[in-house]
């Protein structure tokens, strides 16, 4: 083999690999933003809990939804 196409074969070769690694950590990427997607949405299906018999228990329940659903001030 001739010096110029060994060279033509270590670049093409090179581009090659530069491109798979590229392409692999941009699927990486997408699918841990999806599964961050999921993950949040699974959070906001959850069924509300029910309310508790328990009088004490249930005003902090209140109080706690009330403290989730403020919006802060700025």
């Amino acid at each position: 083999m001739e010096t110029s196409s060994i060279i033509i074969l270590v670049v093409s070769g090179a581009v090659s690999f530069a491109l798979g690694r590229i392409l692999v950590h941009m699927r990486n990427i997408k699918r841990k933003e999806r599964a961050e997607a999921r993950e949040a949405q699974a959070l906001r299906d959850q069924p509300v809990e029910p309310e508790s018999r328990n009088r004490r228990k249930r005003k902090r329940q209140l109080r706690q939804s009330q403290k989730e659903n403020a919006s802060p001030k700025l």
